[in-house]
């Protein structure tokens, strides 16, 4: 068999990124939002626009041998990077893939993963941006891995994959190196996210890594979804790690503006902040849930369905919803409490000017 193993990584930048910004300063290719498709799909259908900031060819030394790769770094508006590496393959079975989900890169000096490399790559890209990142936030999460097995060349008929091979494929997906020993039941776990439109191909994903056979070798598509549900996911674990830190502080805060001490202050500054951070979250949420438009019942949008409820993006989003809740709750409280010492300090003025125009009144009588 033959195809290609697609390596995606997918870093948060810590802010956003003004995408029209860069087009007007720097000359680059703007992506299509839009692939060309097989399928049927309906013309409503959009994928986010990425700017590709980088793309590249070049022979690298690997724990697996010598490999040609091809890598792209792709920019999202929402303030994070998909570093793209694609490396052809030819192998006699499934078993042989599974090697290169432990791909380490060699130079004279050292030996780094995927990770680390992917990693020194987004760094110096990043470094680079600085003077168009905006709403930046100090919140660092783990990049989010994915990895597709794209078959495009293979004896062995498609529905082989879905009878006689069903256990190679939960163990690749798995990088499980014994297929005999997995349960029954781990592999009808898997196969219960698969997907085929013509009768010669096939998709099938787990929670780190994907199957895709197509004769054709069309299946730009298909891996656009797996690259935007993962970055929706990323998004979602950074503004939750971001939250954490927010509502602790915001009820610091609160803490602060109760206490006896602060009464003559304002706390004008501490509800202005809530509310600012209120504002960019929600616009951020909101440009997240918008990545992609994948709805209806057709292939793409069952493919990105299955991605929603294998990655568990419905309850990441619900923990942000709720921590936004309880960041919306706080600045509300401080909002009344403002509220009720500016009337407090307008009562005091009121009685203030009634006893000066009484003593004006008695000083002059």
């Amino acid at each position: 068999m033959k195809g290609e193993v697609v390596f995606y990584r997918l870093f948060d930048v810590g802010a956003s990124v003004d995408l029209d910004e860069i087009q007007k300063t720097i000359d680059m290719p703007f992506l299509s939002g839009r692939f060309p498709t097989e399928r049927a799909a309906p013309r409503y259908a959009r994928f986010a626009q990425p700017l590709l900031v980088f793309v590249d060819e070049r022979r690298l030394a690997t724990n697996l041998g010598p490999l040609t790769a091809s890598i792209a770094v792709k920019l999202y508006g929402v303030g994070a990077l998909a570093v793209v590496v694609r490396v052809p393959f030819q192998a006699a079975g499934l078993r042989d893939l599974r090697p290169f989900a432990s791909l380490k890169i060699k130079d004279a000096s050292r030996e780094e993963n995927l990770d680390g490399y992917c990693g020194r790559l987004a760094e110096r890209i990043i470094e680079d941006l600085v003077p168009f990142l905006h709403d930046a936030y100090e919140t660092k999460v783990d990049p989010e891995p994915y990895t597709v097995y794209c078959i495009s060349v293979s004896e062995t008929p498609v529905r082989e994959f879905t009878t006689t091979w069903r256990r190679e494929v939960t163990a690749l997906l798995a990088n499980d190196p014994r297929p005999e020993a997995i349960s029954d039941e781990e592999v009808e776990d898997t196969w219960r996210n698969w997907f085929s439109y013509y009768q010669d191909d096939l998709v099938v994903l787990e929670w780190d890594a994907a199957l895709i056979v197509e004769p054709s070798a069309t299946y730009e598509d298909t891996l656009t979804v797996f690259e935007l549900a993962n970055l929706q996911l990323l998004e979602l674990r950074t503004y939750d790690a971001f939250l954490d830190k927010v509502v602790d502080k915001a009820y610091d805060d609160l803490e602060d503006l109760f206490a006896r001490s602060s009464f003559l202050r304002s706390g004008h500054d501490t509800v202005k902040e809530l509310a600012e951070i209120r504002m960019d979250l929600a616009e951020a949420t909101f440009q997240v849930d918008n990545i992609s438009k994948l709805w209806g019942d057709w292939f793409l949008g069952k493919v990105y369905r299955a991605c929603v409820r294998k990655f568990e993006l419905d309850s990441w989003r619900k923990i942000v919803e709720e921590k936004m809740k309880d960041l919306s709750e706080i600045y509300e409280v401080a909002q009344a409490e403002l509220e009720a010492r500016r009337l407090l300090i307008l009562e005091f003025l009121v009685v203030l000017l009634f006893v000066v125009d009484v003593v004006l009144i008695a000083f002059r009588g």
